[in-house]
């Protein structure tokens, strides 16, 4: 009887440990998630790449002789937003110049 309960007790003990161990990471990870959660999220927002999609320019396309068969021709759009502030600032600073 003495073996078995020396046995018993070494088994109590690890479930014990085990337990606790288990405990000591659930709150830790409450605590990562709770408290330290915006720092965490900041950093990895930092460290990720943005990627964004580019219209690849294609080119000119010759035959096998050098005549053109293909071209690419760039197409721009240029806008002006007349209600910006420093826009504003600008022009009445100017009016009033003259």
């Amino acid at each position: 009887m003495d073996i078995k309960k020396d046995i018993l007790w070494r088994v109590y003990l690890c479930f014990l440990v085990m337990i606790l161990l288990g405990f000591i990471i659930v709150c830790k990870a409450f605590f990562i998630q709770n408290v330290e959660g915006n720092f965490w999220r900041g950093i990895s927002d930092s460290l990720h790449l943005k990627y964004m999609p580019l219209q690849a320019e294609r080119g000119t396309i010759y035959s096998e002789d050098g005549n053109m068969l293909s071209t690419s021709v760039p197409i721009f759009d240029i806008y002006i937003d007349f209600g910006a502030d420093g826009l504003r600032e600008k022009v009445v600073k100017d009016l009033k110049k003259t």
